[in-house]
């Protein structure tokens, strides 16, 4: 994958999406969800990407 795609994130509690590039989420530990205001642990992600990359949207579970 390029660094600048976009791919989504979901909220695993609340189910609202984000967009954020490849980029982001290699410099990032946390993302708080802009309507429940859960601190969500995005680490794991990169390893959901690598694993699965044809998936649209990757859940973000609370930290």
């Amino acid at each position: 994958m390029k660094k600048n795609e976009k791919i989504i994130l979901q909220c695993a509690d609340c189910g609202h999406k984000h967009k954020k590039t490849i980029k982001w989420l290699e410099n990032a530990s946390h993302l708080e969800c802009d309507d429940c205001d859960t601190e969500l642990d995005v680490d794991e992600i990169m390893d959901d990407i690598e694993a699965d990359p044809s998936q649209s949207v990757y859940k973000a579970y609370p930290r």
